[in-house]
């Protein structure tokens, strides 16, 4: 177990993968705090408190945009969010070592997660964007006996959103934590599948910093433009995860099918003839590389009625892609970093059939001809 590498896994391709299915919920609790924060002032003019707090946000907007107008009002819902998020991380680890893969979620629970995290997704960018009054009882907002407890104190209320939300990302995994996560329980060893955690969300902390401050620290005209963008990039995440799970349960409506004839121009399957399976031993021979950035080959030719030997082979992966899912043909495995599985099958109806990793964000076709 190379922590090094998970760390630099999270620092690189973690934290991208994991800034963009939970980034735009991170900004829009901060954009709705700084919201919050106006309305009270506004409906508070006379006190002297709420002058001297407006006061102070006006001057902060007329900063420039430097790292030494940081200062821990701006940084505090950030680390909180953060700290909250590799303490619950790490003690998942800690629990999927301990239980190893009695843990394992099944398919449709995973995907049931994801469609949920669309849905919630869609329905924050639909708050960011005052669409409708419904959306706001969707914002992190602390229960009404703790908003009594608290109500003195706003800077307590203004920190439990961002860490109620640290806490509930271990319900909003991108496909490299999952792919962490199954690492974790691979080991069997609870300290190890706790620091498999640690190092990993350790890595993916500074995109998240940098994304929370930046949202803290934008001046009243750039804070709207920016709210419209982090809706507009929540609601084509929701559509790219509902699309995922239409892609591993094979769905005959994909956007991927629906944009096939201009992807086709790029794609694999215009090479027919290095593709295509061979036969040894009367038995199709198949072999998937399973990489970082998805599977190779990802188009392939088979012959109807002749059975195929799919070998799945890793090497050093630490992604989604080691959850490999081919609904069409039974197959639902998890691979070890570096790991070799093999299946057999027979196909008897013709056609194209995909394979993906677990929430659709990698896959590939079988054409069974």
């Amino acid at each position: 177990m190379n922590l090094l590498i998970i760390f630099l896994t999270g620092l690189t391709t973690g934290g991208l993968a994991c800034l963009a299915v939970q980034g735009g919920l991170l900004a829009s609790v901060i954009a709705n705090q700084k919201e919050q924060e106006h309305e009270n002032i506004s409906a508070d003019k006379k006190s002297k408190k709420a002058r001297k707090k407006e006061k102070y946000l006006k001057s902060i907007q007329q900063k420039n945009f430097t790292l030494k107008s940081f200062d821990k009002l701006d940084w505090m819902p950030v680390m909180m969010f953060l700290g909250t998020k590799l303490v619950s991380h790490t003690i998942l680890g800690f629990l999927l070592g301990l239980l190893g893969s009695a843990i394992t979620l099944s398919l449709g629970v995973r995907l049931g997660f994801q469609v949920f995290t669309a849905i919630f997704m869609f329905a924050t960018a639909m708050n960011l964007l005052d669409a409708h009054p419904i959306f706001r009882h969707l914002a992190f907002q602390p229960p009404k006996f703790l908003q009594r407890l608290i109500r003195g104190t706003s800077k307590s209320q203004a920190l439990f959103a961002p860490a109620m939300l640290g806490l509930m990302t271990v319900f909003i995994p991108c496909g490299v934590t999952q792919a962490m996560e199954v690492l974790a329980i691979n080991t069997g060893n609870p300290f190890q599948g706790a620091l498999i955690m640690f190092f990993f969300v350790l890595g993916t902390t500074p995109l998240f910093a940098i994304l929370g401050v930046a949202t803290a620290k934008l001046s009243e005209g750039w804070y709207q433009k920016f709210t419209k963008f982090a809706a507009g990039v929540l609601v084509i995440m929701a559509i790219y995860s509902v699309n995922g799970v239409l892609l591993v349960t094979d769905s005959p409506i994909t956007i991927n099918k629906l944009i096939s004839p201009i992807t086709y121009i790029f794609s694999d399957e215009r090479f027919e003839d290095a593709l295509s399976a061979k036969t040894v031993n009367g038995a199709q021979q198949v072999t998937i590389d399973i990489l970082d950035r998805g599977y190779s080959p990802n188009y392939i030719k088979v012959k109807r009625g002749v059975p195929v030997e799919l070998t799945l082979q890793s090497n050093g992966v630490y992604s989604c892609a080691l959850a490999f899912v081919f609904k069409e043909f039974g197959i639902n495995t998890f691979l070890k970093s570096v790991d070799t599985q093999s299946f057999t099958f027979t196909p008897d109806k013709p056609g194209k059939y995909t394979f993906t990793c677990s929430m659709g964000m990698y896959t590939g076709t079988m054409e069974v001809i």
